[in-house]
């Protein structure tokens, strides 16, 4: 470090509904600093600073998530053959004013503190100590020095799960901590939709909170759950002319092995995700009807006249008004299930309400008793505009729909009997 004062530097990324960011700046110090330490003796790189905490040693940077530089997520478009790239976090911070350790020294760049260097500078003028000819000097203000870059990266959330390979399928794999012995725990899994399509197998977690909101230490705290989130590399496993790729069962072979090696409750499966996620949820349910207790669908849609025994299952679907394919072929799945028996509980919500008012809405919609719940958000609540036939409400509707703690809490209220 060109700070001899800096040990470490870490960059800490957190994922939210647009994607991964660089959100703060972590700088550990060789010694306990003041804690009215401002913010504004620091810079970062293309950065802006919003805030500071000062804990010990540690001082934490806090960093606007709406800079350019923030985000490490760039999606793709598979079907224009554009690859999603996934940044690593990099911050590069200058100590640019005044810091005080805790014990009131000036704590310069260079290594030491302003009193040292100058102590020693007039000793070595005058061969004297400064004390025996005038007493102490004034502190200088501190040398400004070139920036330093982290070395060390701490991705919240994404780093608390393992990455494996399975039939040359990559996944994304959340251990619950503190697992019981001889206890069993329910599995969440997570499908991506086909803009994350790629070799890196954290892109999955890394597009938006459908696989990490599961892993969350509140809500783990909650309900404490396994979390199965596989990435496709390659094409879509599914397409709108309901084609399905054989990976599909590569995953499905993936989950029961998962099911094998860990103390999973198979009673309690579920199973969700968003566009061609949801697309293959609802194919593996319709293939393996006794697999799942109950299935979030999220944005996406499948043919109808293929969607034998899905009336039987655990539903809740949920899209935006506005999105030109999943609304009108959600709405007639919803009506093929209700026409062979299902129970069918419908509600147009706002995206974005308060979790007070989910909270409401679901309790109306649960006491029905209907096995099958369509939330479609209102066309106003999701986007503005209409300007790639309806593209955006169908990506906006999954930046919304795995905050609501409702729909998760129903999710985890069904079971296997």
């Amino acid at each position: 470090m060109n700070n001899k004062h800096i040990l470490h530097i870490t960059a800490v990324t957190e994922v939210g509904p647009d994607g991964q960011k660089c959100t703060q700046a972590e700088l550990e110090y060789d010694r306990p600093l003041a804690a009215d330490t401002a913010a504004d003796a620091f810079e970062v790189e293309n950065r802006t600073i919003t805030g500071i905490e000062v804990s010990g040693n540690t001082v934490i940077l806090l960093l606007s998530p709406d800079d350019e530089a923030a985000s490490l997520f760039h999606p793709g478009n598979p079907w224009q053959h554009t690859s999603t790239v996934l940044d690593e976090a990099v911050v590069t911070v200058r100590q640019c004013g005044l810091v005080r350790a805790a014990d009131g020294s000036v704590m310069d760049t260079a290594g030491t503190s302003a009193d040292e260097d100058l102590n020693a500078n007039a000793k070595a003028a005058s061969g004297v100590e400064p004390s025996a000819i005038g007493g102490s000097r004034k502190a200088a203000a501190p040398v400004c020095t070139a920036a330093d870059q982290n070395d060390r990266v701490c991705n919240l959330v994404v780093d608390d799960f393992i990455q494996g390979e399975f039939e040359g399928l990559s996944y994304n794999l959340y251990i619950p901590k503190d697992c019981e012995p001889g206890k069993t725990y329910p599995l969440v899994q997570f499908i991506h939709d086909a803009g994350p399509c790629g070799k890196e197998p954290k892109l999955t977690l890394t597009q938006g909170v459908g696989a990490i909101v599961w892993a969350k230490p509140e809500e783990q705290a909650r309900r404490k759950c396994f979390v199965l989130a596989p990435q496709f590399d390659g094409p879509p496993i599914v397409d709108d002319d309901w084609n399905v790729d054989p990976r599909l069962e590569t995953a499905k072979r993936l989950l029961d092995w998962v099911c094998e090696q860990y103390p999973v409750d198979r009673s309690r499966l579920y199973t969700t995700g968003q566009s061609m996620g949801c697309m293959s949820s609802i194919v593996l349910n319709v293939r393996y009807p006794d697999l799942f207790a109950a299935s979030y669908l999220v944005a996406g849609q499948w043919d109808d006249r293929q969607i034998q025994g899905l009336e039987k299952q655990n539903l809740w679907m949920l899209n935006s008004m506005g999105d030109a394919k999943a609304f009108p072929i959600m709405n007639q799945m919803a009506c093929e299930m209700e026409s062979k028996g299902a129970l069918v509980a419908r509600k147009v919500i706002d995206a974005g309400a308060t979790q007070e008012e989910y909270d409401e809405i679901a309790k109306e919609l649960i006491a029905t008793g209907a096995n099958v719940i369509y939330t479609p958000y209102k066309i106003e609540t999701v986007a503005n505009g209409w300007s790639s036939r309806g593209g955006e409400h169908h990506m906006n509707t999954w930046k919304t729909a795995y905050d609501i703690e409702a729909i998760r809490e129903w999710l985890f209220s069904k079971e296997k009997i």
